[in-house]
């Protein structure tokens, strides 16, 4: 009789293992055989223009910037 609940038990935790089986991520070599579709590239019509973008001024010294806040703080 014992027998029996051990193998009732093993049942149930090999149909547990088989219900929660992990499915293993596609491998890159899995994906290399599988071709997709390229979509077709689009003509281009004119070349992009740059446009050169502006200049920041140079920042001003870390104790400058500290002694301005400190004025505007306290008057």
């Amino acid at each position: 009789m014992p027998l029996d609940v051990f193998a009732a038990l093993g049942a149930l935790v090999r149909a547990e293992a088989v219900r929660t089986k992990k499915v293993p991520a596609p491998t890159p070599s899995d994906e290399a055989t599988t071709p997709r579709p390229h979509p077709p590239a689009r003509p281009r019509t004119e070349p992009p223009t740059a446009v050169p973008a502006p200049v920041p001024p140079p920042r001003k010294g870390l104790l400058a910037r500290m002694r301005k806040k400190l004025t505007t703080l306290f008057g």
